[in-house]
Parts: C-alpha cells; sequence; structure tokens
C-alpha cells in the first residue's frame, strides 16, 4: 500500500512528460492531465467538492505479500478479500456515465494479486477513464508487464513502484518480505519490454515514502533512477498512517484543512465507501456502491457536513481528521 500526496501538488510533471507527445492523442492527454489537475487546485483553494468525484480510489484487494514496517494494513481488522468483476465493472461503468475522469487502483493491498487486475485496467481504459496503478514491484514479472501493455494503456496512465528505501538493506528492512534485486530488475525489464513494443505509456515512476531512518537515502535514490523511468519523487510517510491505531496518534493535532474529501471517492474491495482513504478500517462508512450510486455517496450529508468543517477550520469537531497529518 502506498500513500502519496495530494494530487494537486503535482501539476509541474507535465513539463516532464512532453516526450510522450507523439500524435493529437497523446496530446490531448496531456492536456487532460493539465485540467484534472487545475480543477482539483480550484477545489482546494475553494474547500468546494464538485458535483461528482474527480477520481475513484478502487481497491482491488487489501490483501498484501509484504509487511511493511510503516503499514497499518497487518494490524487492520477489516476482513480480507478481493473485488468481485462483476462489482468492479458496476462501478466503473457508472463511474465513466457521471463523468469520473480517473481511477486508482490501490489503496491498502497489492494491486497485481488480483487475478483481474489487467481486465480492471482494459475496462477503465474500455470507458475512458485514466488509470493510475500503485504496486511494491514484486510481482511485476515480466509476464504481467506484458499483460499490462497489451490492457490498452497509454500516455494518460501512470504507474507507480513504492519503495520505503534505497538501498538494499534498507528497503529489504522497512518492505519485510521484499526481494530489492528482483524489484529493480522487474522495473527495468517493464522499460526495456517498452522500448521493444514502442509503446507510448504508461508514465513510470517509482517514489520513496522514506521513514526516518532510511531518508539520509533520498538523494541517491534520485539519482540512481534518474533517466531510468519517467520520474523519480520523494514522498512522505505521515505519522497517522506509520502509526495508525496506537498512542502516538492522538497526540497529532491537524490545523490545516485535508483535500482529501474534495479530490478523491475511495472504495474498499467489498463495495464499501469510507469516509477517505485514511480511514483504513471503515470507521466511518458513507455508503456501499454495490447499491448507492456513486453520486450520492459523494454528496451526502455526512460528506458534506464534513468538508464545511474543514472549510471553517473546525477539526476539533471532525475526530477523524483532527488526529491525521496525511
Amino acid at each position: 500500500m502506498a500513500r502519496h500526496a495530494n494530487e494537486s501538488s503535482s501539476l509541474g510533471y507535465g513539463l516532464e512528460e512532453l516526450k510522450f507527445l507523439r500524435s493529437f492523442a497523446d496530446a490531448r492527454n496531456l492536456g487532460a492531465k493539465f485540467a484534472y489537475k487545475l480543477a482539483l487546485r480550484r477545489s482546494a483553494s475553494s474547500g468546494r467538492a464538485p458535483a461528482v468525484p474527480p477520481s475513484i480510489q478502487i481497491e482491488p484487494t487489501n490483501i498484501c505479500n509484504l509487511r511493511c514496517t510503516t503499514c497499518p494494513g497487518a494490524r487492520s481488522p477489516y476482513p480480507r478479500g478481493f473485488m468481485d468483476m462483476g462489482l468492479f465493472e458496476k462501478i466503473i461503468s457508472q463511474a465513466s456515465r457521471v463523468g469520473v475522469k480517473r481511477v486508482h487502483l490501490y489503496l491498502r493491498g497489492e494491486p497485481l494479486l488480483h487475478p483481474g487486475i489487467f481486465e480492471m485496467v482494459a475496462l477503465s481504459k474500455s470507458k475512458g477513464l485514466a488509470v493510475h496503478l500503485t504496486t511494491n514491484g514484486t510481482k511485476l514479472t515480466p509476464e504481467r508487464s506484458a499483460g499490462l501493455f497489451a490492457s490498452g494503456v497509454t500516455s494518460a496512465d501512470q504507474l507507480t513502484v513504492s519503495f520505503l528505501g534505497h538501498s538494499k538493506e534498507s528497503h529489504e528492512a522497512t518492505m519485510v518480505g521484499v526481494d530489492h534485486d528482483l524489484v529493480v530488475e522487474n522495473i527495468r525489464e517493464l522499460m526495456r519490454l517498452r522500448g521493444r513494443l514502442r509503446a507510448n505509456g504508461p508514465v513510470v515512476e517509482v517514489i520513496l515514502n522514506a521513514p526516518p531512518e532510511n531518508q539520509h537515502e533520498s538523494e541517491d535514490f534520485l539519482k540512481f533512477w534518474r533517466g531510468k523511468v519517467d520520474h523519480a519523487r520523494l514522498g512522505r510517510i505521515s505519522v497517522e498512517f506509520q502509526e495508525y491505531g496506537r498512542d502516538a496518534v492522538n497526540a497529532l493535532k491537524r490545523t490545516q484543512p485535508c483535500n482529501g474529501t474534495l479530490e478523491r471517492m475511495p472504495v474498499f474491495w467489498d463495495g464499501k465507501v469510507p469516509q477517505c482513504n485514511g480511514d483504513f478500517d471503515g470507521e466511518w462508512i458513507l455508503g456501499d456502491l454495490s447499491t448507492d450510486l456513486i453520486a450520492d455517496v459523494w454528496n451526502c450529508d455526512r460528506l458534506r457536513e464534513v468538508r464545511r468543517l474543514q472549510r471553517e477550520g473546525r477539526l476539533d469537531t471532525l475526530p477523524g481528521c483532527l488526529h491525521c497529518d496525511m
């Protein structure tokens, strides 16, 4: 599972993607990314959400093959499972109809463990949605890379591989169960295959979400990966994420509003919609997309109230937000 900064902070990425401009379709993809990110910024500055979520974050599974030292997944009591393909198709078809622009295929687990993951990508693409897939890289085998390219991905789409450490020692110590050399080779083979196929996408990114003990490796990480992938960047591990369910979280006092409820709708593998993607245990479930409509959940009274209180700075009235630094 990976945690990223709010999407509205990544507008400058477009300049690094000019190399993908090979056709009118690529120019349209890049323009759509700029329009999407500008819309997020407008929502963030006003504190008001659009009528439908700009994106949905669907969890193919909350099962993971690693035990990262910073991840609360193993401590969560939420039932484990895989999203049913019928439910996924229902959600994606509805998302496309109402005007959702992007789908993020990750949340609390490793998405490449889902046996239908590339069917999910292909279906999303067939409905006109851009796709962002985040993985720990262990299952990004040459066969799965080939499956990704066969799913119809373009320069509109993104694949992110998450790291917690740069060196073999720190990577394997913090992402318990990972094979550092295998992940590096998987990424290299992915890029080689993209070149052989002359595929113009997806955009490939690596991100280092370094805990304090690995932050000294940040510059080495950037130097190693620049030129090997399309984007190499540094992320952040929040205290709320790393210490979820522990006493350390209670010491956090948020002072600034969060844009999470303005930018995307998270959906668990069983169709349940939590208040935000930081609600790991589903303490505040707003709806269920196996029966409810996306627009109805996005505009429900509870979420509208959360946004209003965030906008007014009344974070002390929101327990799920006050002790969060995401």
